[in-house]
This record gives C-alpha cells, structure tokens and sequence, in this order.
C-alpha cells in the first residue's frame, strides 16, 4: 500500500475536518464532541508551535495528526494521531508518529506526549510509558473552540 506522509496545507483542511467531525473517536461526552473548527485547523498549517501532517493513499486523506510544540520547555503534545479504521495495523500510524519524532529530535526537543485513551496500546507498543491515572479537566473559554453541541 503506497502512501504520502506530509505537511498540511489550507487544501487539507476541509479533508481533516470531515474525518474528525464524523468519527466517534473525539466524542468526549455525551453531548459534546471536540473536534477542531475548520477556521482552528487553517489556523495550524504552517506554525512553528504546530507540527500538521497529513497521510494520504492516491491523493485522499485518510488520517492526520496535530503536535503542539511549546519550544520553551522542550515538550511537544500530540494531540492526535488519527488514521481511518479500514486503513490501521497497516503500519502507517507507526510512520506518522516515526515522523513526529524525527522532527522533534531535528528541532531538539526533550519530551513528547499524548493524551491517549483508545491509543494507549499503540503508544506502549511504540516505546511511550503510561503515566498515573487522571481526570482531563477542560474548560471552554470561548463559543469559538472546539465545542460542539448537540
């Protein structure tokens, strides 16, 4: 199976959006799903606090993956690594995070993480240690975040 891993471009992002806003995965309530407004994700592509990649198979989108770099502690975030579910154990989630982390090193950073909740095998699997339990706490500061609700 041959496939571009890539930066994102505005083009992108209509293509990121419907695979986020359609999927259960990001649902983290029962009546909320958070997932990045279009106008958020076009805000992404090109920032030096963002890394945005893209993996696409005969030019369509089937996964994404969005790190929030914060260069001053040296720690990067991954906030998602997304690949379509017809599309996983196909190694190619293994790439993108392989990606993530041959930057991360190039602009030499010390730490990565993630909030991962369905992934957390796919971390371990990939030399990430599993921290102590915790509750997400999150608090919508603006009608214009990631809000959504039904």
């Amino acid at each position: 199976m041959d496939y571009v891993i890539r930066k994102a471009t505005k083009k992108d992002v209509e293509g990121v959006w419907n695979i986020g806003n359609n999927v259960s995965e990001f649902k983290t309530a029962e009546n909320v799903v958070i997932f990045w407004p279009k106008e958020t994700l076009e805000n992404c592509v090109d920032k030096k606090d963002i890394l945005f990649y893209i993996v696409e198979i005969e030019s369509k989108i089937i996964g994404f993956t969005i790190v929030n770099l914060n260069q001053s502690l040296g720690k990067a975030e991954i906030e998602n690594i997304y690949i379509m579910k017809e599309y996983r154990k196909k190694g190619i989630g293994k790439k993108m995070l392989e990606k993530i982390l041959e930057e991360l090193k190039i602009r030499k950073y010390n730490n990565v993480n993630s909030l991962a909740d369905e992934a957390i095998e796919f971390y371990k699997h990939n030399g990430f240690s599993k921290g102590k339990n915790f509750a997400w706490m999150d608090m919508v500061l603006s009608e214009n975040f990631k809000s959504q609700k039904f």
